[in-house]
């Protein structure tokens, strides 16, 4: 029942519990939290009261049991883990064992060096295999040939006794050897880069292309620095030196008479000092090309003069008219003006 004696609703009873239930668990946890700074502060006091332990005499016990600490139990199955990552995930794993001397026992010298000779043979007889010596054939002219026959046999006796092929062994590794070097090419053709021409062109091509590309024009640079190479100059002075050479007499000489042997230049021609036709220029809609005879050009060029004050008295005549006609216009408006404003004060006094 409420304060008032209504019933309270189920929600109201189920809030009730919840704040309960959420007050309960924060009050646990703020107990247990004391706890563990009351204990932690324990073993703090012990830690520096050690040295006086003995003549306070024997502490007491506490009233209160410690509380077991949550953190410090694991988790479930987390040693369990912990065993099986150490002993490894492969269930074939085989852990290496490492043994001393003293524990598998030592060889003497002799036995060392027996197994060290047999093993560097072994080695030797797979390297000849290996390389195909046992097919080659014995000659006469050879020292040692019947060692060296022997030696072959045992070859060939090794060789068809063993498991290995070595024919097929040497086939297959030429063959993969050929694999790999299309592969390889094929990657570099395969491949889209881009690069310059020499022609300083951007291009996409293959990294093949592009290599000959780049060499090409690694050449025409070196070429052209080359064929670009200033020459020293032949006849450069060095120290103090007269020059007895710098004026040459004769040819100046010849210069002066091929000057005074030319023929005089004619009269027209140095009458005449203007032509229209003769002159490197462009003609446009304005050009006129006067006579090339003076008095002719004088006549032609009054004309041009006469033509040019008749258009400028025509253009101020036909400015003048303009300025008239504008003159008209505005007395026209002005008068205009003054009727409508007659008009509409005799409307508006007949209104009245």
């Amino acid at each position: 029942m409420s304060l008032y004696g209504q019933a309270r609703s189920k929600s109201a009873k189920k809030e009730a519990s919840t704040s309960t239930s959420t007050s309960t668990s924060t009050l646990a946890f703020s107990t247990h939290l004391a706890s563990l700074i009351a204990g932690s502060r324990d073993s703090e006091g012990t830690s520096t009261s050690s040295s006086n332990a003995a003549s306070r005499g024997r502490t007491r016990p506490s009233r209160t049991s410690k509380p077991s600490d949550l953190f410090a139990r694991p988790n479930r199955g987390a040693q369990k883990r912990a065993a099986a990552d150490e002993a490894g995930d492969d269930a074939h794993h085989v852990r290496q064992v490492h043994q001393s001397s003293a524990e598998i026992g030592t060889i003497d010298a002799a036995t060392f060096h027996r197994s060290k000779r047999r093993m560097e043979e072994k080695a030797r007889l797979y390297e000849d295999l290996k390389s195909g010596l046992y097919l080659a054939e014995s000659s006469d002219e050879e020292p040692d040939t019947r060692d060296k026959e022997d030696y072959l046999a045992r070859l060939r006796r090794k060789e068809r006794e063993g498991l290995v092929d070595f024919d097929k062994k040497w086939q297959d590794k030429a063959q993969d050897d050929e694999n790999e070097e299309g592969e390889e090419e094929d990657d570099d053709n395969a491949s889209i880069v881009s690069y310059e021409d020499e022609l300083g062109r951007t291009r996409r091509g293959t990294r093949a292309e592009a290599a000959q590309a780049r060499a090409l024009q690694n050449a025409n640079n070196r070429d052209t620095t080359q064929r670009w190479k200033p020459v020293q100059p032949e006849n450069l002075i060095y120290g103090a030196t007269v020059q007895s050479e710098a004026f040459a007499p004769s040819s100046a000489m010849t210069h002066l008479a091929s000057r005074r042997d030319r023929s005089p230049t004619p009269e027209t021609e140095m009458q005449m000092h203007y032509d229209a036709e003769a002159e490197a220029r462009a003609r446009g809609t304005g050009f006129y090309a006067f006579s090339r005879d003076a008095a002719t050009r004088d006549k032609e060029m009054a004309e041009l003069m006469q033509a040019r004050e008749e258009t400028q008295r025509e253009r101020e005549a036909r400015i003048a008219r303009r300025a008239e006609r504008l003159a008209v216009r505005e007395q026209r408006r002005v008068k205009v003006d003054e009727l409508r404003a007659k008009r509409r004060a005799d409307v508006f006094l007949a209104g009245l």
